[in-house]
């Protein structure tokens, strides 16, 4: 895909990133309606391309319910805070991006030295040679967010089970 083609298949991400709407007195409702249905589309497209329809808007708003509502936060055993947490530093995709080119660099016929040498070249010194060969004997384990997922996914069902209880009440 061409540059071009792509930022124009991520044209509807552009009403996200606008600044709040600044409302005046002379600022009618047609105005801010109109703003606001650009930014409400870009929304639904944001989460998983949903559709204006009663069961988008149903998804959408279980969605920010489990995301940005307190009273639905969920707290898994792979958390880092709170009593179940795990603690120490957050597992992001660091180590497994280096552990992944220390095998490719492997895989090319490289020994582990020469494979740690080549990406401390390749960044600039910025990845130590040491710590490009420790990638290899970590235990590595997936980044926080993928080991989270599942609960995610569980906590989801579960709210959308919930609602669908409550609209037959």
């Amino acid at each position: 895909m061409t540059v071009e083609k792509e930022q124009d298949s991520n044209a509807w991400r552009e009403p996200l990133g606008r600044p709040p709407i600044a409302v005046t007195q002379d600022t009618t409702e047609d105005e801010l309606a109109a703003e606001m249905a650009e930014r409400l589309s870009a929304l639904l497209q944001d989460h998983n391309g949903l559709e204006p329809t009663p069961k988008g808007w149903r998804q959408l708003a279980l969605e920010l319910a489990l995301e940005y509502v307190p009273a639905f936060k969920i707290e898994t055993p792979v958390d880092r805070t709170g009593p179940s947490g795990l603690g120490g530093r957050p597992v992001g995709l660091d180590n497994f991006i280096l552990r992944s080119r220390m095998k490719d660099e492997i895989r090319q016929g490289k020994s582990p030295a020469e494979a740690a040498r080549t990406i401390n070249k390749e960044s600039g010194g910025k990845i130590a040679v040491k710590t490009a060969q420790n990638a290899l004997t970590r235990a590595s384990q997936p980044p926080d967010f993928l080991r989270r997922r599942g609960y995610q996914w569980k906590a989801f069902r579960a709210i959308q089970a919930a609602a669908d209880k409550l609209s037959q009440q």
